[in-house]
């Protein structure tokens, strides 16, 4: 299980650690920009401080594949997942920020854009509406909500990658129509891969923008939905923070939250 520089720097912090509530959070495994990246610190990381400075915890990050993040929390061996669109089944795995399978919009932590990235020769077209004249399937990554919204059109999908510079890579080769993908991830992959750039559009519509929030355990939640309440309410504190907003600033990523 890889953990994330931040989990190892609380760790590894001095003080009185064991009095402090612990929190054992998950975000998929992959460098997404801006959330995750391995050189310096990401969004989710810096969100996992300046929260846990708010609420005098100890936050840890671990990385999975996304379906095993969310199988984990739902077996109750983590406490929460980082960055959980809403599909109603989710609410069996675990709790969204207001409970009852409603989730509060306020407490949410960002909001997700996902593009369509089609293949230059392929036919596939995108009015906002209805996703139509695609021939192959259609590349997502397993377990995003985008899968299930094309799976419940009955739009065939390849799901057998997770990473979008290999899912770019099937488009750019011609062996799938296309790839719906977090902008922030694929966006610069078009800049940077020559024949990325040359093989592949993006759509200008979105095919979806919604909101993410901080999942968390029916375990956790049972044992102390006050403590849960705070967490998320210091998370959406921390997201409107002028520290956040300069760490954003930094990384040049200017989407609103």
């Amino acid at each position: 299980m890889k953990r994330s520089a931040i989990a190892l720097l609380f760790l590894c912090s001095g003080g009185t650690l064991a009095a402090q509530p612990h929190w054992k959070l998950c975000h998929e495994d992959n460098e997404v920009y801006p959330w995750i990246l391995k050189e310096r610190e990401g969004l989710y990381a810096t969100l996992a401080r300046l929260t846990a400075r708010r609420t005098q915890s100890e936050i840890e990050l671990v990385g999975m594949p996304w379906k095993r993040c969310l199988a984990e929390m739902q077996a109750g061996t983590i406490d929460g997942v980082l960055g959980a669109g809403f599909l109603a089944e989710r609410c069996k795995q675990g709790v969204y920020p207001g409970g009852a399978c409603q989730p509060d919009p306020s407490l949410h932590l960002y909001y997700d854009r996902f593009m369509l990235y089609r293949a230059k020769q392929a036919h596939l077209h995108w009015d906002g509406q209805v996703l139509r004249d695609y021939r192959k399937p259609i590349a997502v990554q397993p377990g995003f909500v985008v899968a299930r919204l094309l799976k419940q059109s009955g739009i065939p999908t390849d799901e057998s990658d997770k990473s979008p510079y290999q899912i770019l890579r099937k488009v750019s080769a011609g062996m799938v129509d296309g790839a719906i993908l977090q902008a922030p991830a694929a966006d610069p992959l078009l800049q940077e891969v020559t024949d990325f750039g040359s093989t592949i559009e993006r759509d200008p519509i979105p095919f979806r923008v919604y909101p993410t929030w901080l999942m968390i355990s029916h375990q956790r939640y049972r044992a102390n939905a006050t403590l849960v309440q705070a967490l998320w309410q210091a998370m959406a504190q921390a997201r409107d923070s002028g520290e956040y907003k300069a760490a954003k600033l930094a990384l040049g990523y200017n989407e609103p939250d």
